[in-house]
């Protein structure tokens, strides 16, 4: 099951660090102790002690897919009912009654510095772990003394396992029928948010069901014409029509059950000049030389001037944004930042994009190329991708 081997991580760390219990709810978190890939945020919790069973809170409804990933215990609450007792009430009962079971000193770990959130798979709202959480585990436990076990989860779940690399995989390749939606809708003529919209209905059309997907999103944006000479920026959608032969860019996330992939590409709606594909070439050799880079034992920092200097060798001004980063649980995870000076060191089975950029007026715009890959011994090696060019 899903949620053996993490539990089995996560108990020795907690025991070493004095914990004797950690109460996790952020989506992500319990999706990885878990498995499970809650529907509303702040509707599950999973309890791992440091020594016994893990036991997995969720709604009443979500219990007969839960079973599917989850073999530790299981407990259910109401949800969005009005003729029994408030969820909240129940899930103090359940706290208090596995504070019982498990608490032996006074300390209980929770996600006290969760600020960027990936959303549940009802992605309409994301909740945080704040002070009415922090309150509901204090009165639970009885007033324990509360630590934050956010950057214990954020290191172990950086490195992911055999079954989290399969659904990464997938995630990759549902993201392959955006990526080459976006390639097919990029005409002159479009607006930015008419190939926005082709390439998200690609995902949601072609991704739910693909390999078990249950569960499909696609976050697509883009950017067009001269203006990608800022386009390391952070940019939105508009109504502006792409002109012939004008850079078009896709900066593009993609959920698939919990898991994500983050991609960048880049075309030509027309041909490409002989600037623009130099740029082209440059830049995806300076990815290529990222994932070259990235073996265990180097650092962030490591990959990061790899790929800068490709980039220098080929003439062109190095991109202003950071080279990478990881990627899995949420769209930008913690670590490992590939970034100037990073000391993060890479371990294998992390998950990492290389998203290197050139952005020039002479380029009439610019130019990135992004992909996820898996830091193996030998360098990064791809999830997923596409294998069209510029134009």
């Amino acid at each position: 099951m899903a949620g053996d081997v993490r539990v089995e991580q996560l108990q020795p760390q907690l025991a070493s660090s004095g914990i004797d219990v950690a109460v996790i709810r952020v989506p992500e978190n319990v999706l990885f102790v878990t498995g499970h890939f809650v529907q509303i945020a702040g509707a599950g919790f999973v309890v791992v002690p440091a020594e016994g069973r893990a036991t997995l809170l969720v709604p009443e409804y979500e219990a007969p897919e839960a079973a599917e990933v989850w073999d530790g215990e299981l407990e259910t609450f109401p949800v969005i009912r009005n003729d029994r007792p408030s969820a909240l009430e129940v899930v103090r009962e359940r706290l208090e009654a596995l504070a019982a079971r498990h608490r032996n000193g006074g300390t209980v770990g929770y996600e006290g510095s969760s600020e960027t959130l990936a959303p549940p798979a009802q992605a309409g709202e994301v909740n945080a772990v704040a002070r009415p959480t922090q309150r509901l585990i204090e009165e639970a436990f009885g007033g324990a003394e509360l630590t934050d076990v956010t950057e214990l989860l954020e290191a172990t779940k950086a490195v992911k396992t055999t079954r989290e690399l399969e659904k990464l995989e997938i995630a990759n390749e549902v993201a392959g029928f955006g990526m080459h939606a976006f390639k097919e809708a990029s005409r002159a003529g479009r607006t930015e948010v008419e190939i926005s919209a082709a390439v998200e209905s690609a995902i949601t059309v072609e991704g739910h069901g693909y390999r078990g997907a249950r569960v499909v999103r696609g976050y697509a944006t883009i950017y067009s014409g001269p203006d990608l000479q800022h386009g390391w920026q952070y940019f939105r959608s508009r109504p502006r029509r792409v002109e012939p032969d004008e850079l078009v860019m896709l900066e593009l996330g993609t959920l698939v059950d919990g898991y994500w992939a983050d991609h960048t590409r880049t075309v030509v709606a027309g041909r490409a000049s002989s600037a623009q594909r130099a740029a082209y070439e440059a830049v995806r050799e300076a990815a290529a030389a990222a994932l070259a880079a990235a073996v265990p034992g180097a650092t962030g920092g490591d990959v990061d001037a790899a790929s800068r200097a490709t980039c220098a060798s080929a003439g062109f001004e190095q991109f202003p944004h950071h080279t990478g980063h990881g990627v899995g649980f949420r769209l930008h995870e913690s670590r490992p930042q590939l970034v100037p000076g990073s000391t993060h060191e890479l371990r294998e089975n992390m998950v990492i994009v290389a998203e290197p950029g050139v952005y020039r007026a002479e380029l009439d715009g610019g130019i990135r190329y992004e992909d996820a890959a898996v830091v193996r011994p030998g360098g990064a090696q791809m999830l997923g991708g596409t294998d069209y060019d510029l134009d």
